[in-house]
């Protein structure tokens, strides 16, 4: 099972760009937000401190002067509730008095109750069980034993606060979202580009060497839209000399080949007044002839594939017909099976892609167990040609279709050819709208030819 990670790694650049841009800014925008919320609430809560420490002093100074003259903590308490519109509370030996009942000792911080044991005037922020968070001042009065604590409420303080954090989320939240639209907004600026010249260097690589990438600004991206188009054309010039060295080849080695022909049929002819060498040496030079006769008629046949002349003639065939029809003139005992269906495609041009299958299924398979099955699947058609023979290693599968490759390159060429023949066949199948698969395994190999129920062309050929 793959990882989120790994499945981040395989989704578009544009996405990843995306959330890194809506990343980095929900992880400032936070930042902000708690920087702020902290500075504001400690700003606050100093605030606080030093409103109620004036406060916290009027009323020590009125507590001490109490307790001089009538040392009872119960009176104090009650007159300190009418005079103060904050609750205290007194604590005497152990025995406690406040303004409210919900205030106990236990409210104190143990802290704070250290400094006042300590003779020291104190305070502490803290949240009792049950209560908001209280501002708490602590102080010893002139009674050994007696001390006196100030209760100054704080929920103005956390509703402001808590206000503010809504606040910064909200907004918060509308600056993710308008990062996210600038983002996409910049990033498909950059990637549109980028995906055109992706999409042009797919197109070359099936072979439309005319694909060109228009250049949409003057940066670095536009620069690799104009090192695109003069690689292409480097590339097409290339390929197009290529293209006719080998045909100019081809061309001028018909005539020695066809001279060499002759030379070998006049041979032939007096096969008999030769002496044993002779005519193992006659049979060699008539075996390589023949194969440099096919390796220029596919040289020549690749060639005008490639220079987009190969002219296309529609007409209906029915599969199941023209396979038997080709098997027959061929020679070929295979196993036929599926429907007699129809479809509108150049018959010449299907019986070089089916005819090159099935001779590689007697020539590399061994013609072992041999299967022509015609179906359909989803608007197509299926020509499937499998054998039971040695099989195509995986490593070669994606190889198979390349020119001049060959799986053994130890065979000679009766057995493993120049490695053109599913190279022309895959051109042919590509020319009728379709393509070749191949897979192998569990025993059989087996090459799929998919067409459309109509090749694409004008019907008449040239």
């Amino acid at each position: 099972m793959r990882s989120p990670l790994a499945l981040l790694r395989r989704r578009s650049l544009r996405l990843r760009v995306t959330i890194a841009f809506v990343a980095t800014a929900a992880i400032l925008v936070t930042a902000l937000s708690l920087v702020t919320l902290l500075t504001v609430r400690s700003f606050m809560e100093s605030q606080r401190v030093r409103s109620s420490n004036r406060q916290t002093v009027f009323a020590l100074l009125f507590a001490r002067e109490f307790v001089r003259a009538e040392p009872n903590a119960a009176e104090l308490v009650t007159r300190l509730q009418i005079r103060q519109s904050f609750d205290a509370m007194v604590t005497d030996h152990g025995e406690w008095f406040a303004t409210s009942l919900a205030l106990t000792p236990d409210a104190v911080p143990s802290g704070l109750r250290a400094i006042v044991r300590n003779e020291r005037l104190g305070y502490q922020i803290a949240q009792p069980p049950g209560s908001n968070r209280l501002l708490i001042f602590g102080s010893p009065l002139p009674p050994p034993g007696m001390d006196l604590y100030l209760f100054f409420p704080l929920e103005d303080v956390d509703r402001t606060i808590s206000l503010l954090g809504r606040v910064m989320a909200v907004a918060g939240l509308l600056i993710v979202v308008v990062v996210t639209l600038v983002a996409r907004r910049v990033t498909s600026g950059i990637m549109h580009p980028l995906a055109a010249v992706s999409d042009a260097t797919r197109r070359m690589a099936e072979g439309l060497l005319e694909t060109r990438v228009t250049p949409t600004s003057q940066d670095e991206v536009g620069q690799l839209a104009t090192s695109f188009n003069r690689m292409a054309e480097a590339l097409r010039g290339m390929i197009e000399r290529e293209r006719y060295f080998v045909a100019a080849a081809s061309h001028e080695l018909r005539t020695p080949l066809a001279a060499l022909q002759a030379s070998a049929d006049v041979l032939a002819a007096h096969r008999e007044h030769l002496s044993a060498e002779g005519r193992e040496a006659l049979d060699l030079i008539r075996e390589d002839i023949g194969a440099l006769n096919l390796l220029v008629r596919e040289l020549l046949e690749i060639s005008e594939l490639d220079a987009g002349r190969a002219p296309i003639r529609i007409e209906p065939v029915r599969l199941r017909a023209f396979s038997e029809a080709l098997l027959h003139r061929r020679r070929y005992d295979a196993r036929l099976s599926g429907d007699d269906h129809t479809v509108e495609t150049d018959k010449a041009r299907l019986e070089r892609v089916l005819g090159n299958l099935i001779d590689n299924a007697y020539t590399h398979g061994g013609g072992h167990d041999v299967r022509v099955e015609i179906g359909r699947d989803d608007g197509a058609y299926l020509i499937s040609v499998s054998d039971a023979g040695p099989g195509v290693p995986a490593a070669d599968q994606e190889k198979l279709f390349t020119r001049f490759y060959r799986s053994d390159i130890s065979r000679s060429r009766e057995r493993g050819g120049v490695g053109l023949g599913l190279a022309i066949a895959q051109e042919n199948a590509r020319l009728l709208g379709g393509a070749i698969a191949v897979t192998s395994g569990n025993g059989r190999t087996t090459f799929t030819l998919r067409l459309p129920e109509r090749s694409p062309g004008d019907g008449g050929g040239e």
